[in-house]
């Protein structure tokens, strides 16, 4: 079942509270009563059809609106990813990376593999901060400076440097599959380390590092599905202005 902007935010929730973090990168706050989806974009300024495109994505793993993506404005695309960004850095990461540490604390047995399992993801988290750094000083700024270009249909001098400097197939072929170091610490995890006596706190940080994944997946089909190609076309009709 999709998600309409007639329905309820409230049962958007009920029906997928995975969608709870989508929801806060656009700024949306729970306790939003009995409004639509439509009423609660409105009154947080979100662009209504971005919104749903996003979230039946994410609801929906089957569905991926290439096309309707594809509209959305550069700017919006890229605010978003900036919001995701600061959720996995300042939220997810900070959270696995704590009860990593409280596992660390309960004095398990499995000592020197809990240590194994916080080396690899503090190595795991350095690796994410370097890749999203990039995006933040790099690509973003080039991706707004491209756009900026085709909306005026001049080149200033400053992103005259920046287009001259940079292209975004440059990015594509050395974008960095971030998600496979969390596949190895979770086979990790799973095949090899027998849970401590906390296996609560375990499991938890397992399941967390699965949802994580999922996450990083879905980010970078919005980034290699559609930003890129998007932005990819955009340098093509930049050419003609030189």
């Amino acid at each position: 079942m999709h998600i309409k902007e007639s329905m309820k935010m409230a049962d958007v929730i009920q029906m997928n509270y995975m969608l709870i973090p989508v929801i806060h990168r656009f700024g949306i706050e729970l306790g939003f009563g009995d409004k639509t989806v439509t009423e609660v974009c409105i009154e947080n300024e979100v662009d209504l059809n971005f919104f749903l495109q996003l979230v039946n994505a994410y609801h929906d793993q089957d569905y991926f609106p290439k096309e309707e993506l594809q509209t959305i404005p550069v700017h919006e695309i890229v605010a978003y990813l900036k919001m995701t960004h600061a959720s996995y850095l300042n939220n997810t990461v900070t959270e696995i990376e704590q009860k990593i540490k409280s596992l660390e604390l309960e004095g398990s047995e499995d000592k020197k593999y809990i240590a194994l399992i916080r080396n690899f993801f503090e190595g795991y988290k350095s690796e994410l901060t370097e890749h999203i750094m990039r995006e933040e000083d790099v690509v973003f700024p080039y991706v707004l400076a491209v756009d900026e270009i085709i909306k005026t249909e001049k080149i200033s001098e400053e992103n005259k440097e920046i287009f001259e400097q940079f292209s975004i197939e440059e990015y594509e072929e050395d974008h960095d599959d971030v998600e496979e170091k969390l596949l190895d610490l979770r086979t990790i995890m799973i095949k090899y380390v027998t849970p401590p006596s906390n296996s609560t706190l375990y499991h938890s940080i397992i399941q967390d590092l699965f949802r994580l994944e999922e996450d990083l997946n879905y980010h970078s089909r919005i980034e290699d599905k559609v930003l890129i190609p998007k932005i990819i076309l955009m340098e093509k009709s930049i050419q003609n202005l030189f």
